[in-house]
């Protein structure tokens, strides 16, 4: 079975974002998946709503490293574990992406070609259920440590972000990571600028001639609103409105 996981906190996002983000899935693919999601609000659209405690010492979006373990969400021994964050816009086919073959022990996840020191997005995390346990396993022996590490390391700007940083260090010091092609993802941003350059670097990389332009380049499988305050909900371009909706 495979399993498409997310995690939805009250505060910068609302709750349809979770149900938005699970049918962009369906209407973008064939693949059969069940909807599993850990919430502070138990009305998110999902087949299994798994509760967050707002009192707990695991903060935010590090409540996604909970689907490492083996005995959480229902998982069962074969399953493929997919974690999304739920800041996407599905913008083209992603049977591909959902069916990209991960062996056990491996992760798979984005290519962050704007990246040049990390490479890689935690948006998105595909493995085989059991086998990457030991990446919860070390966390929540000391969660409080590992929550403001890489910003006490001053390689993050913001307390309690990093989670991304954690998962690729754990992953590569026992096994292996790989990339899907980097040309499905784009970036996003609500900055004009920084938007600009982003379409840049990604017409000169993918040799493309444009990234988005009213509409999406038909590489694009997947817009990423990456970063803090980027939410989906605040843009009204056409786009959005084309992909972004009940």
């Amino acid at each position: 079975m495979l399993k498409i996981c997310t995690v939805y906190h009250k505060g910068l996002y609302t709750p349809d974002y979770v149900g938005k983000f699970y049918r962009a899935i369906k209407r973008n693919s064939s693949i059969n998946f069940q909807r599993v999601c850990i919430s502070d609000d138990p009305s998110v659209e999902a087949d299994f709503v798994l509760p967050l405690n707002p009192h707990s010492n695991i903060k935010y979006h590090w409540h996604k490293l909970k689907f490492f373990s083996p005995q959480f969400a229902y998982q069962t021994p074969g399953d493929d574990i997919i974690i999304m964050d739920i800041d996407q816009v599905i913008t083209g086919n992603i049977d591909e992406l959902l069916k990209w073959p991960v062996e056990k022990g491996k992760l798979l996840t984005y290519e962050a070609w704007w990246d040049r020191i990390l490479k890689k997005n935690g948006g998105f995390y595909k493995f085989k259920s059991g086998t990457l346990n030991h990446i919860w396993d070390k966390f929540s022996l000391n969660p409080e440590f590992w929550q403001l590490n890489y910003y006490n390391l001053g390689i993050v700007h913001k307390k309690y972000y990093g989670e991304q940083n954690y998962v690729f260090d754990q992953a590569e010091d026992k096994y292996s990571i790989e990339t899907v092609p980097g040309e499905w993802l784009f970036k996003y941003t609500n900055n004009r600028k920084e938007n600009l350059e982003l379409q840049k670097m990604y017409c000169e990389k993918y040799n493309a001639d444009y990234a988005i332009m009213g509409n999406v380049n038909k590489k694009i499988k997947i817009v990423h609103f990456a970063g803090p305050g980027k939410t989906i909900h605040q843009n009204k371009e056409q786009w959005i409105k084309d992909n972004w909706y009940e």
